[in-house]
């Protein structure tokens, strides 16, 4: 038996659904069901879903259910398979119009015509291609009946008793059954015909001609190669509609038809108990009760036996009856879980004189073989007994060629390693150097800056503090001259005024001016106090790291350039004490004036001097002067201050571009610096890879000798040899 034979599968489920009759619709009834859409699945309700491996809706046609489903089970059946078609379902859900129970040969609308009818077609049409085949057909056709088997092919009165034996070679057997042999699909078209006309139908309140019988239709296919009549193989096909599920409180049955009722559940219960027994993983390799009805007996091969078995479970869309069909989903999902285990039906004494036969014909075709192939081998022997010495001397030079090639890769690599972490460590010292000299560079810049910052505002005190000292010279001197006028009378008046307020006006300039420069030194010293904090902050916190942490990865020049950093910053520590000596100093200096400037008596009688309304007149048209010549003066300054402005951001700009370039211009010259180094590398190299071949042969010969050893003629040939691979392999690299 081949590994196809041995293999399990499962049972294949069909779910179709029928659409709503006239009667559901009157009643008002809502479909229950919900379709997924490209997937075989189907949802009661709201959450209730099953898959199955079809799923058919209630628009799908006949000839789709029957390509889809059944038609592979036919393939088989012509391979040497047993194959099952079951309809299972409550009453009024489409079992007989599925299966074709009720065709005839006058049916002319093509689109309701069943399974069985297609199956009959179908098997004739493949008949007919198997040319080299001889084929015998033959069908039986029984009913259950209230626990009876009935055959429906027997047309006499007398009908014989049928009994079912158990064969443990064959399988299941109906004895006393009658078998019709085909040889048309007319001819079995009329035998089914014949069946339906005898089966046994009754009305009841949910189907008018509702099936009271289980109904199962049997092909016999027994097939012979026409050149080997031993090769025989032999299939059945059982096409089973059984009678429906019902309730007595639906279906109103009474006296026969109640009877009739109970036996239908009774043997449909036998079934889902089979069902159950042979879907439950747990219950694995536990009793199956097939003895509990004459179907489940007659089903024994069809569930968990020797057959391809589909189910195609028929259901109802009416919310009115969706607890039938959840008991019939539920019933169908336990079916997917029988393994069935299909082998081939064929004579075990024919497939091994098969064998055999095959076997002999084989052996004939290696002895018709064997004379010519002795002569072969000896000559091939021959030739490979040549070609494995050559092959031996070349393993043994390759073996020290590879050696050589592996030792040269690792020294290559070691070296490029080597050469790459000594690299990338003068980049980082070039790198901290760059940023060392940065620092020290925008440090130094700064400082210059605010050097020059902290100068220009002492000139400036100092200028202001000579302008104060000058204005308050004057202003005595004016005071002096003014009483020696005062007694000459009126004379002079608009000279003397005039001379008098530019006096006032500049000693009071220069003391706000005075004012604003004592006020810039006060924060000049603070601010250079506090930088001097923040630098010897630096510097505590920068020894600590340095004697500590830090000793042991320092490098040379890393301790000289942090040294260099300490002596910048304590020389700009000296220089910013001194900055701050000098500016204490001339705070006290700009105090003093100032005092002198306020604390002077001539505040108070400033305005004594004017004592007539025409010294008031001349006061005021000189003030006037001066007011527009301080107004022009200042547009003029402020138009200057303007196009300064203007310039400062033109040489901005410019400045701007010229770092751009400097940058593209240095990062150029890296670029440059890295071809030239990888230049003089790819020069350096040859001579490097020669200098290792001279120290490679002069080793060889020193170890050669020190073992006793003299260079032949082939030794100095292979490594004359290996030469042209060393310098390729590193020209490579």
């Amino acid at each position: 038996m081949t590994k196809e034979d041995e293999k399990v599968i499962p049972v294949r489920v069909v779910m179709r659904c029928r659409p709503l009759v006239s009667k559901e619709i009157n009643e008002g009834c809502q479909c229950c069901l919900t379709f997924v859409p490209g997937e075989p699945q189907v949802i009661v309700g709201n959450d209730k879903a099953f898959t199955y491996d079809y799923v058919f809706d209630p628009t799908t046609e006949q000839e789709e259910v029957f390509n889809t489903a059944v038609s592979p089970l036919l393939s088989g059946l012509f391979r040497g398979y047993n194959a099952t078609v079951l309809a299972y379902g409550q009453t009024g859900s489409g079992k007989t119009f599925s299966m074709g129970g009720t065709y005839t040969s006058e049916q002319e609308n093509e689109s309701t015509v069943g399974v069985i009818p297609r199956v009959i077609r179908r098997i004739f049409q493949e008949k007919s291609k198997c040319a080299d085949c001889e084929f015998l057909l033959a069908v039986s056709y029984l009913e259950i009946y209230n626990e009876e088997i009935l055959d429906l092919l027997c047309t006499s009165k007398d009908k014989p008793i049928i009994s079912i034996r158990e064969d443990p070679k064959d399988g299941i057997k109906i004895v006393g059954l009658t078998e019709k042999e085909v040889f048309t699909a007319h001819e079995m078209v009329g035998c089914l015909e014949l069946g339906n006309s005898a089966r046994t139908v009754g009305s009841t309140a949910m189907n008018a001609a509702s099936s009271r019988s289980h109904a199962i239709f049997t092909i016999s296919l027994e097939q012979r190669r026409k050149g080997d009549k031993s090769d025989v193989m032999v299939s059945k096909l059982h096409l089973v509609d059984l009678a429906g599920s019902e309730r007595q409180k639906k279906t109103k049955a009474e006296g026969d038809r109640l009877k009739e009722g109970i036996s239908i559940n009774r043997g449909l219960l036998s079934l889902g108990n089979v069902i159950s027994a042979l879907g439950d993983e747990s219950k694995k390799g536990s009793f199956v009760p097939y003895r509990d009805s004459k179907l489940t007996r007659l089903l024994q091969d069809s569930l968990g036996g020797n057959s391809h078995t589909l189910m195609i479970a028929c259901v109802s869309p009416a919310d009115s009856n969706i607890e039938e069909t959840i008991n019939t989903l539920r019933y169908a999902d336990r079916a997917r879980k029988i393994k069935n285990k299909p082998i081939l039906n064929v004579d075990p004494r024919a497939v091994e004189m098969k064998r055999l036969r095959q076997q002999v014909r084989s052996l004939f075709g290696v002895l018709g073989l064997l004379g010519a192939f002795q002569i072969t081998m000896e000559q091939t022997n021959e030739k490979l007994q040549s070609k494995l010495e050559e092959l031996r001397q070349h393993a043994a030079m390759k073996s020290q060629r590879v050696q050589l090639m592996r030792q040269m890769k690792e020294d290559s690599e070691k070296f490029r390693l080597w050469k790459q972490k000594k690299d990338k460590e003068v980049l980082q010292l070039k790198e901290k150097d760059r940023k060392r000299q940065y620092e020290m560079l925008k440090l130094e810049r700064d400082f210059q800056k605010q050097a020059s910052v902290l100068r220009r505002k002492t000139e400036e005190a100092a200028a202001a503090n000579k302008r104060l000292k000058d204005a308050l010279q004057k202003r005595s001197e004016v005071a002096e001259k003014r009483k020696e006028v005062q007694n000459r009378g009126a004379e002079g008046v608009s000279s003397r005024i005039k001379n008098w307020l530019l006096n006032e006006v500049e000693v009071l300039v220069s003391t706000e001016e005075a004012r604003r420069h004592l006020q810039d030194l006060l924060e000049d010293r603070k601010m250079l106090a506090e930088e001097i904090s923040q630098l010897r902050q630096q510097m505590e916190a920068g020894e600590r790291p340095v004697a500590k942490v830090r000793r042991r990865t320092l490098t040379i020049s890393e301790l000289e350039g942090q040294g260099e950093l300490e002596a910048s910053i304590s020389k700009q520590v000296e220089s910013l004490e001194t900055e701050m000596g000098l500016r204490s100093a001339q705070i006290a200096d700009l105090q003093q004036k100032v005092l002198d400037a306020d604390n002077d008596g001539r505040i108070k009688q400033r305005w004594d001097s004017i004592t007539t309304i025409v010294e008031a007149k001349s006061a005021l048209k000189i003030l006037m002067a001066e007011v527009v010549a301080s107004k022009v003066a200042n547009a003029k300054l402020e138009s200057e201050l303007k196009q300064e402005k203007a310039n400062l951001l033109d040489m901005q700009k410019i400045l701007c571009d010229e770092r751009k370039l400097m940058s593209s211009m240095d990062m150029e010259h890296q670029s440059q610096l890295v071809e030239m180094e990888q230049r003089h590398q790819e020069k350096v190299r040859p001579k490097v890879i020669f200098f290792h071949y001279e120290i490679f042969l002069e080793t060889s010969f020193i170890i050669s000798l020190s073992n006793g050893m003299v260079y032949s003629k082939r030794k100095t040939a292979m490594l004359f040899h290996i030469l042209p691979y060393y310098f390729i392999y590193f020209h490579m690299m």
